[in-house]
């Protein structure tokens, strides 16, 4: 089988890991990730003329319209050698951002982590993020009677965030259904779906994942 070229995204409920196997993919690949929210925050940090269009919708907790994601997702990927490869996580969202991203640089493959709304609310009820480095950790192992631990990894603040509460929570999830999942009919009809079972611990995941990946013919 011919070695194929990774140009990956992930998409999944909120709670699924794909952040997290979005990287370990990456790494294993060698090849760019790209993080919506990353792209985000580096255009408002440099204060740029989109940057300040997009901080509103972030401030306000609210999803940026297509024009501005599409346009600050474009401006990053341009930077990169597509035909290097590349794992995008937390882009596209909808269809039509995928079919944007198609004509700016074809997907060759798409993965689809699926778990249950049950399981993406514990799981969210259990996460703790950092205020600095933006870390994303389990309660398990960082809560004490007293509240919460410093950051294992830089050692400032660790805090839980009104977006995951449980009624929060679950208007994300609803989101999510209606805008993102019909991706999974995209890339199914375009041939480069993969859907895994999101709810298998983080190492069980990713060598299902690679295993997946070699016999498809992506080889790291």
């Amino acid at each position: 089988m011919r070695r194929k070229r990774l140009r990956a995204v992930f998409f999944g409920p909120q709670g699924s890991g794909k952040s997290q196997q979005a990287a370990l993919l990456a790494e294993r690949f060698d090849v760019s990730l790209v993080s919506s929210g990353e792209a985000f925050r580096e255009e408002i940090g440099e204060k740029t003329a989109i940057g300040d269009l997009v901080s509103e919708y972030v401030e306000a907790g609210i999803f940026a319209p297509d024009e501005l994601v599409n346009a600050i997702l474009t401006k990053r990927l341009k930077r990169l050698d597509s035909e290097a490869g590349f794992v995008l996580d937390g882009y596209p969202r909808n269809v039509e951002q995928a079919e944007t991203l198609d004509r700016l640089a074809r997907v060759t493959l798409a993965i689809q982590l699926k778990i249950s709304d049950v399981c993406a609310v514990k799981r969210l009820a259990n996460r703790v993020v950092c205020t600095t480095c933006r870390a994303t950790l389990s309660r398990d192992g960082v809560e004490t009677p007293e509240g919460f631990v410093p950051c294992p990894v830089c050692g400032d603040e660790l805090v839980t965030r009104p977006k995951d509460e449980e009624e929060a929570v679950r208007r994300r999830l609803a989101a999510y259904h209606f805008m993102t999942e019909p991706l999974a009919g995209y890339y199914r009809q375009r041939g480069v779906l993969l859907a895994v079972n999101g709810e298998q611990a983080v190492g069980d995941l990713f060598d299902e994942l690679t295993r997946k990946l070699a016999k498809l013919g992506f080889v790291a």
